[in-house]
């Protein structure tokens, strides 16, 4: 169709104003304001409207909006984590991942070290020696594969195998981020007369990604999707501020965005889409030609990863994964759906794998360079979240950079806001983790959640002394480990940590509340050798006692009590009689609220004495005189539900105790 015949054919349809549309809307919502109604509270500072119109995006600035389409492709490179500890083991998990379609690899070899100890540790995959290394990449041909290097302070070392190698590695990042280390522990790696020296000696091997700017971090500890682009932002900026003139563009090819793909749909494309622009105008900024591309790495969020029913982790990265690859990242981890209890299983990795290949094969999001153009809804978020992560972004350089802003606190006190707000959502309801908060499976019982999945040894160390020129550190450090070094003899020649000066930020998961509620209730239920159970006694109205009983299921089931639900009761007198013989810990009424008044009495008469009474509803005004027929509680929406849950738990556990 050519675009004559496309203009002729609109023509035949009225255009409809804005006024009409905002008329009809009104008519529909019977006189409500529909930007007030229809409000959609995204707790990430961003205010998406209800509809948009083409003439919306007039007005919008996005500037270097050529730099977004440009460099959005619709290819990317599908990334697995290789979670072996032994460096052959994890060679063989190699060839499987490549075997299984993977074309990307993310490998952690990083290492803690702690005051007073004689020797570090080794996190991940056990990379101590040039041998190591060699054993990991041993007969593969990586030249159409990426390797991500979750090296942390070890990129030193880890860099300078990668040069000693016979085996080539042609495309290859590194999770090297000191600023992050610090906000991480509250101290930075190394001196900080020495830290601009490391960086430029790193950013100087500019064939790789040297330099990252670790997002994701801020992101599990629970920062917005305006402060994960404006913090990575400002972490980008300290590596150029930290280069000569004359190597600038050398430094800006060095930087890596690490960031997350979280569970917001929309506001997620558009954020992957806006960091784009923000970085053409950070390079612009510093003087540098902004057509510059910004290589994106993106992995599923663990922050909203669940213990219970964990299969439904594989859907939440799914949609992660979706809006990560249509925001146009360039390389994308999924998260194995059981990573938060085991260290990775064949099963679950290949599941993970095969989201991508489905996300690419199968749904075609992989045809399209960005898809999401043109979109008036994401071309308005994506302008919204550039604006105000450049916003926050020039917060923290007026404070004087990122570490000012660290000691200053004022990083931590914006995240901690958006922390707390999560949070809240996710303990009144107003953000859902299905299994956990609502819909649980209260006869599922939980698994122990594992503190790290990643493997830990100590550093070894040779009888041999290292010789270390600061000046010409990755160089160095490639000879000595060509001469049989081992990391443990060298690694204080790049990570020194210094005094706790900072105030240390820490992930989360949203889970973790409720599951610890769980846990509770569980170790009762092996210790008691009885699980608590629940008696709903739905009573009158059938619309309302029915609904009310769905609520008290769904609510007392997230800690884990055994729930009786019968259909239900014409009077409370019945249903004293058909559960008279039971014998739970918890009776839960349930009808209409103009019923309670009536069901009150006889059923704390009835009920009082064989266990905990609450009321499914929100009493209001009568609360007082609820309490003195003997109701113990009361749940309702927007409550907190791990604070009246643990209350429950309380009286339960406190009542047992005392009859033993």
């Amino acid at each position: 169709m050519n675009k004559q015949k496309e203009t002729n054919l609109f023509s035949e349809f009225e255009p409809v104003s804005r006024q009409q549309w905002e008329e009809q809307i009104k008519k529909d919502l019977k006189g409500a304001d529909y930007k007030q109604k229809l409000k959609w509270d995204t707790l990430e500072g961003l205010t998406p409207q209800p509809f948009y119109r083409s003439d919306d995006l007039e007005d919008l600035e996005l500037y270097h909006l050529d730099s977004v389409r440009t460099n959005i492709k619709s290819a990317w490179k599908r990334c697995e984590l290789i979670s072996e500890s032994d460096p052959v083991k994890a060679n063989a998990e190699l060839k499987e991942s490549i075997k299984g379609g993977a074309d990307a690899f993310q490998i952690k070899c990083d290492i803690s070290y702690s005051d007073g100890a004689l020797s570090g540790n080794m996190i991940g995959t056990q990379i101590q020696s040039q041998k190591n290394f060699n054993d990991l990449v041993s007969d593969i041909d990586f030249s159409d594969y990426k390797v991500l290097f979750n090296s942390g302070m070890n990129t030193p070392a880890i860099f300078a195998m990668v040069q000693n190698s016979d085996t080539e590695i042609q495309d290859a990042s590194f999770f090297f981020d000191p600023f992050t280390y610090t906000a991480k522990h509250g101290r930075e790696p190394v001196p900080s007369g020495e830290l601009n020296s490391l960086i430029r000696q790193l950013a100087s091997k500019n064939d790789f990604n040297t330099l990252c700017a670790d997002g994701l971090f801020y992101h599990t500890s629970g920062a917005s999707i305006v402060q994960e682009l404006g913090i990575s932002l400002a972490i980008a900026s300290e590596y150029l501020a930290s280069s000569n003139k004359d190597y600038l563009n050398q430094t800006a090819r060095s930087i890596l965005f690490r960031l997350s793909a979280g569970p917001l749909y929309f506001p997620e494309i558009a954020k992957f889409r806006a960091a784009r622009i923000l970085w053409a105008n950070l390079l612009d900024a510093y003087g540098i030609d902004d057509s510059l591309p910004l290589n994106i790495h993106t992995e599923t969020t663990p922050q909203n990863q669940t213990l219970a029913d964990p299969h439904n982790n594989t859907l939440r990265a799914t949609t992660e994964a979706m809006s990560a690859v249509i925001g146009g990242v360039d390389s994308l981890m999924i998260q194995p759906y059981d990573s938060q209890f085991k260290s990775s299983s064949s099963f679950s990795s290949r599941i993970a794998r095969n989201i991508q290949h489905i996300i690419a094969e199968e749904a075609h999001f992989g045809k399209v360079d960005d898809p999401a153009a043109g979109s008036y809804y994401i071309e308005q978020l994506t302008e919204e979240i550039s604006q105000k992560s450049w916003e926050f972004f020039q917060l923290i350089e007026k404070q004087g950079g990122f570490l000012d802003a660290l000691k200053n606190r004022i990083i931590q006190t914006e995240i901690e806001t958006f922390r707390n707000k999560k949070l809240e959502a996710y303990a009144t309801g107003k953000r859902t983790l299905v299994g956990t908060n609502n819909y649980p499976n209260s006869d599922e019982k939980l698994p122990d959640p594992v503190i790290t999945t990643d493997y830990t040894d100590s550093l070894k160390t040779t009888d041999h002394s290292a010789s270390i020129d600061s000046t010409k550190l990755i160089d160095s450090l490639s000879e000595n480990l060509k001469n049989g070094q081992l990391i443990g003899d060298l690694f204080k020649s790049y990570l020194e940590p210094q005094k706790v000066l900072y105030t240390s930020l820490e992930p989360f998961r949203a889970a973790e509340i409720f599951e610890s509620i769980r846990h509770r209730t569980q170790e009762y239920a092996e210790s008691a050798k009885t699980e608590p159970s629940v008696q709903l006694v739905p009573v009158g109205n059938m619309k309302w006692r029915k609904l009310r009983a769905t609520f008290a299921s769904n609510m007392l089931g997230c800690a884990g009590f055994a729930i009786d639900s019968p259909i239900g009761f014409d009077s409370v007198e019945i249903a004293s009689e058909k559960l008279d013989s039971d014998s739970s810990d918890i009776y839960v009424l349930c009808g209409a609220d103009d019923e309670y008044p009536e069901f009150i009495k006889p059923f704390c008469d009835a009920f009082r004495k064989k266990g905990i009474l609450v009321l499914a509803g929100n009493p209001k005004d009568k609360e007082a005189e609820f309490r003195k027929f003997g109701i113990d509680h009361f749940i309702y929406s927007g409550m907190n539900i791990p604070e009246i849950l643990s209350e429950i738990q309380d009286q339960i556990f406190n009542t047992e105790k005392a009859s033993s």
